[in-house]
């Protein structure tokens, strides 16, 4: 009986440390101090091509005329619980047009996805609906705008290194792949429309993107997440990348095969934001899978040459900075 109690006293312990040391590191979530200490300044000149960040991975270029916006995402289901128990998750269209009308968008060229899970590609076939864009992606991604109710007309298939104009933009998909040891899940393809409300886990992949942008003004990577194919941009060219950087690999690989292989001279992070947080919130950086400060260090360390510039969610920046901009 004594050892009983001794064993259950031993293990309600064991797992109220477990808690204490969970909520510490739950609670630790340092970098916003070099976030904010690079963030791009400046109100942009009429007609410069610019960059509006909207958290995770959401990223508006417009010149002004023209417009495509990656990986749109402002609904962002609030508490890891609900994600955990894979419970029925949908769009809040109401919150989309709001975004949209803060944003001053009411027409887009493009809606551009990089991968289907549900923090990148949820919101895309509303927003596409509600602006006229086209949706262009994967197959899982135009099932996805399906079930949004667009049109066939408004879908775009995006093969692997096949160019599509949009407006003032072209755009090229490569190949490339998610980040972390599970490659993403839920991977697989969405092989039928996908009508919300719809399960976290029915969001599934469908591939990994590398979005090269062309315009006139300049070229721009977005590289939503932190894996790679290994060769795949080599011979490609981009001035600024749009990096993830959640679950991050070997960093001087990851930029070696990103980064350098397209000769960007500026990096803007994206994908460090907790997504499970409302936007009008202060955004913070993901517990446990990012490290805000350690990029930022590691950055300087790695690659004092390269600029690193953060954007402040909803605020437009050049996107191509002057030389000695922030």
């Amino acid at each position: 009986m004594r050892l009983a109690r001794a064993a259950g006293a031993f293990g309600g312990a064991l797992v109220l440390g477990t808690a204490v040391v969970f909520t510490a590191i739950w609670h630790v979530r340092p970098g916003l101090e070099q976030y904010a200490a690079h963030l791009a300044t400046g109100t942009p000149a009429p007609g410069t091509l610019t960059a509006t960040w909207f958290g995770v991975t959401g990223v508006l270029l417009s010149d002004g005329a023209h417009a495509v916006f990656v990986d749109p995402f402002f609904t962002r289901p609030r508490g890891f619980g609900r994600l955990l128990a894979n419970r029925p998750i949908a769009p809040d269209e109401a919150l989309i047009k709001d975004w949209l009308a803060r944003a001053g968008v009411t027409e887009l060229d493009a809606v551009l996805v990089s991968h289907s899970h549900y923090d990148h590609a949820m919101d895309a076939g509303v927003v596409a609906r509600l602006t006229g864009a086209r949706l262009a992606g994967s197959p899982s991604t135009l099932n996805i705008g399906r079930g949004a109710g667009l049109a066939e007309s408004q879908l775009v298939a995006m093969p692997a290194g096949e160019a599509r104009t949009f407006g003032t933009f072209q755009v090229t998909f490569l190949e490339s792949r998610h980040a972390g040891a599970t490659g993403g899940a839920p991977t697989g393809e969405i092989l039928e429309p996908l009508v919300p409300p719809a399960r976290f886990l029915d969001y599934k992949q469908g591939g990994a993107w590398s979005i090269l942008i062309a315009h006139p003004q300049g070229r721009a990577l977005h590289h939503g997440s932190a894996g790679y194919v290994r060769g795949a941009l080599k011979g490609q060219h981009a001035d600024v990348v749009f990096l993830g950087i959640a679950l991050l690999p070997d960093l001087a690989d990851y930029l070696s095969e990103v980064v350098d292989a397209v000769g960007a001279r500026t990096v803007t992070p994206v994908h460090w934001d907790d997504f499970t947080r409302p936007l009008d919130q202060e955004l913070l950086p993901f517990p446990v899978v990012v490290r805000l400060d350690r990029f930022f260090e590691d950055m300087a360390r790695l690659r004092p040459g390269i600029a690193v510039r953060t954007l402040e969610p909803g605020r437009p920046a050049a996107l191509f900075a002057p030389a000695g901009a922030p």
